[in-house]
């Protein structure tokens, strides 16, 4: 794999980091780039991007909102060094 694929490919998937080796896989096909998956995880490993999902967070409920609300509106007038 050349420098400029891997370059492409790091690009990618600092722009979607939920991308799979199969969707690099036809990415690259499209820029005339034949690279097998396992070849695309080595490269990705090499360069610090590993196979991790990163952890979805959950929405705000409703009881959340309002006691984050509560919360701010009761320490509006504590001084900044409180």
């Amino acid at each position: 794999m050349t420098a400029r694929a891997q370059r492409r490919m790091l690009n990618e998937v600092k722009k979607n980091p939920r991308v799979s080796a199969r969707d690099l896989k036809k990415s690259l096909a499209h820029a005339n780039i034949s690279v097998d998956e396992s070849t695309i995880r080595k490269t990705l490993n090499k360069n610090g991007v590993h196979g991790r999902t990163p952890r979805r967070k959950p929405l705000l409920s409703r009881k959340n909102i309002a006691a984050r609300l509560k919360f701010a509106k009761e320490h509006l007038d504590v001084p900044q060094h409180y």
